[in-house]
């Protein structure tokens, strides 16, 4: 049996880490992990999560999603750029009121939040189609529904399904 290919983004702490930890943990070896992270220097809870597994069902890779080159980078160190599962994760918060935020620390949320799930759909998903086959589950926070400000992907996603 062939292992899926799991991608997950933000794998430095919260949710992904938790994600990719339990998943390469799977009993049946279904799926090979790579949990990826911007700084690798912040690995360390990832590495001993893994264990004895790491190399085997989890692989930790540098991806940052403002950098398309990154993105290309890790998707081409992949076996074929398979990806069967994408899990994307990686995000930031600002909170505030508007009038105590820069627009520089806006355009980092929206370019990290918004742009990054962007160019990963634009460089995972071809492939996808192609094959006809593929999976993308996207966390994002339950603000991007209450008409908070930069919370812009839940409505791009909202305006791309047509089923």
């Amino acid at each position: 049996m062939t292992q899926k290919v799991v991608l997950i983004t933000g794998c430095s702490s919260g949710i992904s880490l938790a994600l990719a930890a339990r998943i390469q943990k799977d009993e049946k070896k279904r799926f090979m992990v790579y949990a990826t992270m911007r700084n690798l220097g912040k690995g360390e809870a990832l590495v001993e999560a893994a264990g004895r597994t790491l190399g085997r069902t989890l692989a930790i890779k540098q991806l940052d999603v403002c950098d398309g080159d990154s993105i290309r980078a890790c998707v081409d160190s992949l076996p074929q750029r398979r990806v069967d599962v994408l899990i994307s994760n990686a995000g930031m918060g600002l909170i505030g009121p508007i009038e105590c935020q820069s627009i520089d620390e806006m355009k980092t949320v929206m370019d990290t939040n918004f742009f990054g799930f962007v160019r990963l759909l634009k460089e995972i998903l071809p492939d996808m189609k192609r094959r006809k086959k593929g999976h993308i589950v996207l966390i994002s926070s339950v603000m991007g529904i209450q008409g908070i400000l930069f919370n812009a992907v839940e409505g791009f996603c909202d305006s791309q399904y047509k089923p």
